[in-house]
């Protein structure tokens, strides 16, 4: 409680001490944000999704049958922080659950709502925003219901793709080398990945494209050559297959194209993963997305200056593969705590390709190069490592040319 009262007063820079909310942009306030608006989530959810009926159903369907059949409002919250979207069947059960959060808010939790932002939109005729995606419902004749959802970027989304990208072209402008254009590809496949779900995204980014084209022509043209898609790394062309943009390359990098990204169709969410239950993180692993958003971040972002574009793209696909895990102990790794090693040594064989390079533990890794025994036997007590894996650090000891550990 004291750290999180120290961060609420922290003074914000150009503004002082705030005496009121929290400070935007910050890791608080997101977190309070999912503190103070579980319950939230639980009542709207009771209204419909979990509402506890007096009959045990055997089937979801057949109690959805009979709830259509009741007068309970249909509707189901998405949330990301601060900021939810409530769906509705009917404009009327709209209206009604737009007062009834309203004052769920004021009366329960206490908390004000913006009148800009809480509305209700009918989406076959306006479109609504959200996490910088903007909604709309389209007809389609042969669906099921004779709808579709259509989504774009927003206008504000567009603007901070255009601003990002620009800065990476300014930044290569300034400095041409392989570390530059490294970054101006992070931030474009970063927007693709991120914008991939919404149906228009090529249209979207078709649009940026053809401004940020002439930009990139203007700031670049001197600096740039014509390249072909066999100058693309491995991992690009399996990312870009089929895709017939002019390419171009600065210091043998090729600047990915801006607008060459598929929509990408959102599978449900399933509710039950989650980061504070056994059974929640069980599934997290179970479904291998156990890597660290941010230290994957961290990798992608971070470029090696004093190694080859091969090195830096296959370290990234190697670390992927095993799932942000010591391929020795299985550790799960941090931002700083790794090393990609190279099983037959660089010195010797030049050899900077996928299958010769493995992700290790800083420790292991100073195993497999260490001579002092006594330092080999010290290391081998921390890392508590077991017989087998004493033989896999000796694989890669042999490889390297130094005398096998004894168990």
């Amino acid at each position: 409680i004291s750290i999180v009262s120290k961060l609420l007063k922290a003074e914000i820079e150009g503004e002082g001490v705030p005496t009121k909310g929290t400070p935007q942009g910050g890791i608080l306030s997101p977190l309070l944000s999912n503190i103070v608006l579980n319950e939230l989530d639980w009542w709207v959810s009771d209204q419909w999704e979990t509402f506890q009926s007096n009959y045990n159903y055997k089937h979801n369907g057949s109690k959805v049958k009979a709830l259509k059949k009741s007068k309970l409002k249909e509707c189901y919250i998405v949330r990301y922080a601060d900021d939810f979207k409530v769906l509705c069947r009917t404009r009327s059960q709209a209206i009604k659950m737009n007062y009834a959060i309203k004052d769920f808010l004021k009366t329960r939790l206490h908390l004000e709502t913006s009148e800009e932002k809480s509305k209700v939109v009918n989406l076959k005729k306006n479109s609504s925003e959200f996490l910088g995606f903007s909604f709309k419902v389209k007809r389609k004749g042969k669906t099921r219901f004779g709808h579709v959802a259509q989504s774009n970027m927003t206008k504000k989304a567009k603007s901070n793709a255009h601003i990002k990208i620009k800065d990476s072209i300014k930044a290569i402008q300034k400095k041409p080398c392989n570390e530059t254009v490294w970054h101006y590809n992070t931030v474009v496949m970063g927007i693709q990945n991120y914008y991939a779900p919404a149906t228009e995204i090529m249209n979207n980014l078709s649009e940026l494209a053809s401004y940020l084209n002439k930009t990139q022509y203007n700031r670049l043209k001197d600096l740039r050559k014509e390249a072909t898609f066999s100058h693309m790394t491995a991992t690009l062309q399996k990312r870009y297959k089929g895709c017939k943009a002019k390419l171009y390359k600065i210091k043998n990098m090729v600047l990915v194209p801006i607008h060459a990204q598929r929509h990408k169709t959102n599978l449900c969410f399933p509710q039950d993963i989650c980061n504070y239950t056994v059974k929640g993180r069980d599934k997290i692993h179970h479904n291998l997305k156990a890597i660290d958003k941010n230290v994957l971040a961290h990798v992608m972002k971070n470029f090696i200056p004093n190694r080859t574009i091969e090195y830096n793209d296959n370290r990234i696909s190697k670390f992927i593969a095993q799932y942000g895990k010591c391929a020795i102990t299985g550790i799960e790794l941090e931002k700083h705590d790794w090393h990609c090693h190279h099983k037959n040594p660089y010195q010797h064989s030049k050899d900077d390709a996928y299958s010769n390079l493995i992700i290790l533990h800083e420790s292991v890794h100073r195993l497999i190069h260490l001579k002092d025994n006594e330092k080999i036997k010290t290391l081998i007590k921390i890392l508590e490592l077991s017989k087998k894996q004493i033989q896999k650090v000796n694989e890669l000891r042999k490889q390297c040319e130094n005398d096998l550990i004894l168990n």
